[in-house]
């Protein structure tokens, strides 16, 4: 018998400071409705930062509850962004969920 059992990806959190819709305004997909999931802190402070707010604000949600709400918005782009998204461990078994759903 295992001593500890490994979370299953569906159960694994991350600290997610807000999640929605928009007009993605960066990069190659400028102008395309875009689903965003900007997740909490950052170690960084860059002086052009515009989510200072995210750097500490956000709310415990278990990979299945952000893909849920994701999927609410029936958009096939969906960016992660924060703050600083690769300071959460459980942001690449986000990242393989999303890509396996078609995202």
């Amino acid at each position: 018998m295992q001593r500890f059992q490994e979370k299953s990806d569906r159960e694994k959190t991350l600290t997610i400071n807000e999640i929605y819709h928009s007009i993605q305004g960066e990069s190659t997909w400028v102008g395309r409705p875009c689903v965003f999931v900007r997740l909490t802190f950052c170690d960084l402070r860059c002086n052009y930062c515009d989510t200072e707010y995210a750097f500490y604000e956000g709310k415990k949600q278990t990979l299945k509850e952000i893909v849920d709400a994701v999927a609410g918005f029936y958009c096939p782009l969906v960016e992660i962004t924060g703050g600083e998204p690769l300071l959460q461990k459980d942001v690449l078994p986000l990242m393989l969920m999303l890509c396996d759903l078609g995202y």
